[in-house]
């Protein structure tokens, strides 16, 4: 998942995604349902590694058994965490409390045509309602906005002179076959739009107990979830309607003025970004070889960290003792003799936890980083240098 999210971190520059709901996530294993959009390799990836970011949440894909004809892709899906979409591999999931990702649209949904935009063709699909009933599993709905528009759909199965082709060389390859499309000019680029995810509140299925084998309640708990994604849907359609900053174009030019107006905070948090990307190591080039770091006043075994590798190894150290999954830079701004940070840590606790950075820096380089649990106290550090 570290390596994803790194991967995938340049591209966020430009999706920028809006999550709503992560706080509702339950720390126990759930079901995530939720709709497919158009090719299914846009949103997906961005949702996961949102989810391993600010929650630590590792999702399990329930993947068609199309995927499992494709040579080499097959084998990248699984590297990720798919597993084949069986009823044995989802209970072994269940009983191991994962959280487990399913779309019940499947590839009709992911190929879906001209005009079918944010809809939910799950047909009469049950099959996950009923092992959430058998496991007593929380489902979690969830919505995604933002691919649709990134491409358009020039041609489909409905189209004239098509219509008796898709279904021939669909049997002839074993595979449904997508829509023609196309993002960028006339390639498959897709088209730069901002990302847009919510997760509502969790399903409970317990109240089922008992009833995996009675269609009724099945068709129930799936009509329930079905009506809570489109919901959702609805809400991030609204909400990107009202976002000042959903073209990428508009977001570039509102970028912030404090690169300009403080450079040195801009330069701290460029900083963590690039830990949060891929890890405390990738930091060290915005630090000074002799850099000092000191943990809080009261902190477990505090004392001071010297040289670039021990404060590496501090800051992995301390980031994996928390469960750490993201560190948002929450303001930046220079104070006194340095730049005073406040920093929520983001671990599987609904509440981050919050701290206090004083950092100095000289010559292009951080120099010295102490840790505060207290505003005040990292204010009077950077005011009062050291003599």
């Amino acid at each position: 998942m570290n390596r994803a999210a790194s991967v995938f971190a340049p591209l966020e520059r430009i999706t920028e995604p809006k999550v709503y709901g992560v706080e509702r996530i339950p720390e126990r294993g759930a079901l995530f349902v939720g709709n497919h959009t158009l090719f299914g390799l846009v949103d997906v990836p961005f949702m996961t590694t949102e989810l391993w970011r600010r929650r630590g949440i590792r999702l399990r894909g329930l993947g068609d058994h199309g995927h499992y004809k494709i040579p080499v892709w097959r084998n990248l899906l699984e590297r990720s965490g798919m597993v084949r979409g069986t009823r044995e591999n989802t209970r072994a999931l269940m009983r191991d409390g994962q959280h487990i990702l399913v779309f019940p649209g499947g590839t009709r949904e992911v190929f879906h045509g001209r005009g079918q935009q944010y809809r939910l063709l799950w047909k009469e699909r049950v099959g996950f309602a009923r092992l959430a009933i058998e496991f007593g599993y929380p489902i979690v709905p969830f919505a995604a906005v933002g691919v649709e528009e990134m491409f358009d759909i020039v041609a489909d199965q409905r189209t004239p002179g098509l219509a008796q082709v898709y279904p021939l060389i669909s049997r002839l390859v074993g595979l449904p076959l997508p829509p023609i499309a196309h993002g960028i000019g006339p390639t498959l680029i897709p088209r730069p739009r901002r990302l847009y995810f919510w997760f509502g509140d969790p399903i409970d299925t317990v109240r089922f107990d008992g009833r995996a084998g009675d269609d009724r309640a099945a068709r129930q708990l799936r009509d329930e979830v079905r009506e809570a994604v489109r919901s959702g849907i609805q809400f991030l359609l609204a909400e990107r309607e009202a976002d000042p900053g959903r073209g990428v174009i508009r977001r570039t030019l509102n970028l912030p003025a404090q690169p300009v107006e403080d450079p040195e905070a801009h330069f701290v948090a460029r900083a963590f970004d690039a830990m949060n990307q891929a890890g405390a190591e990738t930091a060290a080039a915005w630090m000074s070889r002799s850099v000092q770091l000191e943990d809080p006043p009261g902190w477990p075994d505090r004392r001071v960290w010297r040289g670039r590798p021990a404060v590496i190894a501090r800051l992995d150290g301390v980031i994996a003792a928390l469960g750490a999954s993201h560190v948002d830079v929450e303001d930046a701004r220079s104070v006194g003799e340095g730049v005073l940070t406040r920093l929520a840590v983001i671990t599987r606790d609904p509440r981050p936890q919050e701290f206090y950075t004083a950092i100095e820096i000289d010559g292009g380089e951080i120099t010295r980083i102490r840790v505060f649990r207290d505003e005040q106290a990292a204010r009077v550090a950077l005011s009062e240098p050291d003599a």
